[in-house]
C-alpha cells in the first residue's frame, strides 16, 4: 500500500511540474507572437478545465493573453513573431 501512495504522489508531483511547464511555454509563445492570443486562450483553456486548481493556475495566463489582445488592438488571430 505504501508503494501505491509514492507513486500516486510522485505521478501527482510529475503531472503538476508539466502542467507548469506547458503554462509558462505558451505565455511564452504567445508573448514572443509566435502562436496567437486566441491559440493560447483556446490551449489555456483545456488545461484550465482538468481540475479547479488548474483553473486557478491558468487564470494569470489568461489575464496575460487578454493584455497581448488588447496591446495587438482585439486581433486575436494575429502572430507578430512567426
Amino acid at each position: 500500500m505504501h508503494d501505491n501512495e509514492q507513486i500516486e504522489t510522485e505521478m501527482r508531483r510529475r503531472a503538476l511540474a508539466v502542467e507548469a511547464v506547458v503554462l509558462m511555454l505558451v505565455d511564452g509563445l504567445a508573448a514572443r507572437g509566435t502562436i496567437s492570443a486566441d491559440e493560447a486562450e483556446d490551449m489555456l483553456h483545456i488545461l484550465s478545465k482538468a481540475s479547479d486548481y488548474s483553473a486557478q493556475r491558468a487564470s494569470s495566463s489568461l489575464r496575460i493573453v487578454s493584455h497581448l489582445r488588447q496591446l495587438r488592438r482585439g486581433d486575436g488571430t494575429a502572430t507578430p513573431g512567426a
